[in-house]
């Protein structure tokens, strides 16, 4: 029997959006998943509760799916009610498996540790990361989308490499469509040298784990943590159980996730602009994977997800339906990563940066900086190119 001690919390996950290494198919254009949280054993304490709320629709168990949106209503009051009786909180997240295409492309291109022809400020720099991947995505196809997906997906390191380098220069063949000139030359560089240098790019691994690692349901895996690591901080409890619907066919390599993240050092670690972060997550934490048929956390929040999709997709939903989604946005930590999300945070930032004065003392320092930035950049080129040289010899 787990620990039901006044410190302890529990968080119950299902998803929604599962097209494994197909990321683009069209039907389901999105990845999401969502977390229940609670300070007490939901399946333990709850279990008859939510079985109770399925009878009132006919059914054993609460499957959104299988209950369509009109007896979702006739029990979207009940949940409410069990929601607030057991002060459930929420994590809500979605991937635009688009935007995660385009950024994985800038990631593996322009980590300026790699490619040696990118300024460090422009990959490092959030706001500047962020930027490119917008400019990025304006001039990536579809085609090439996939080509360059289907490469960091490869199992043979030749094959691999060869794909990635021809949608590297599909990619370039469209960077004269960018309006800005500074935006061509610097992609086009950082295209070039990747291409003279493929081997100094991380494409290949020989670890399925890692590979799968690119995929929407392992992206969004550490963000799930971080929501429920940020709870447990604020309600002082201790993670005892993270309970994850079985259905997912990553179960195994979510498992060995979690053990990394919940034993990885405490260390936090200062980034560019202040950014703060650490990678130990629900320490002590168990993971445990289970269907729903066992688990009346994960029909409960397979009811929430199931909604959260609905408003998405912009569906219509009941009032009582509504409310339900409303208590559940005013007590979630939500993560969204997709253009429209990431687009309105640059937003916010540039138009606060841009009401700021710009003195001319900034202006000498960004000069100072550039100057400075550019001259390591080509001594990281020169000396890349004269190790590689001497290698060869």
């Amino acid at each position: 029997m787990l620990d039901v001690g006044k410190r302890a919390m529990y968080a119950y996950v299902d998803e929604t959006g599962n097209t494994g290494p197909n990321i683009f198919d069209p039907e389901q254009p999105v990845f999401m998943t969502a977390a229940l949280i609670t300070k007490t054993n939901f399946d333990l304490v709850h279990k008859k509760e939510v079985a109770r709320i399925a009878r009132i629709v006919g059914e054993t168990e609460l499957h959104a799916n299988v209950i369509g949106i009109d007896r979702i209503e006739q029990v979207a009051g009940e949940l409410l009610a069990l929601f607030k009786r057991s002060d459930a909180r929420f994590f809500v997240s979605r991937i635009e498996k688009r935007y995660l295409a385009a950024t994985k492309f800038v990631d593996t291109l322009f980590d300026s540790f790699e490619n040696k022809a990118v300024p460090w400020h422009v990959y490092n720099m959030r706001p500047m990361r962020l930027l490119l991947v917008f400019k990025v995505a304006s001039i990536l196809t579809e085609d090439t989308a996939k080509k360059f997906w289907e490469s960091i997906l490869e199992k043979r390191e030749q094959r691999a490499y060869e794909i990635f380098i021809e949608s590297l220069q599909e990619l370039r063949e469209n960077v004269i469509d960018l309006p800005d000139q500074r935006s061509r030359q610097l992609i086009t560089e950082a295209i070039d040298w990747a291409t003279q240098n493929p081997e100094a790019i991380y494409i290949h691994t020989n670890s399925k784990a890692a590979r799968l690692g690119h995929l929407p349901n392992l992206a969004v895996f550490p963000n799930l943590l971080d929501g429920i690591e940020q709870r447990s901080k604020l309600w002082k409890r201790k993670v005892v159980e993270i309970v994850h619907d079985r259905q997912s066919q990553f179960q195994g390599t979510l498992r060995d996730w979690h053990e990394l993240y919940k034993n990885a050092a405490p260390d936090v670690i200062t980034w560019t602009m202040g950014e703060k972060y650490t990678l130990r997550r629900v320490e002590g934490s168990e993971f445990r994977v289970s269907s729903a048929h066992e688990s009346a956390g994960i029909q409960a929040i397979d009811a929430v997800l199931w909604l959260f999709k609905r408003v998405i997709e912009e569906k219509p939903l009941g009032y009582r339906s509504a409310r339900l989604m409303n208590h559940v946005f005013k007590r979630a930590y939500q993560n969204d990563l997709s253009f429209d999300a990431v687009g309105r945070w640059l937003e916010g930032f540039f138009a606060d940066l841009y009401s700021r004065p710009f003195t001319e003392e900034h202006q000498k320092r960004a000069e100072e900086y550039g100057r400075l930035a550019e001259q390591r950049r080509q001594e990281e080129m020169l000396h890349y190119a004269q190790e590689k040289l001497s290698e060869s010899i």
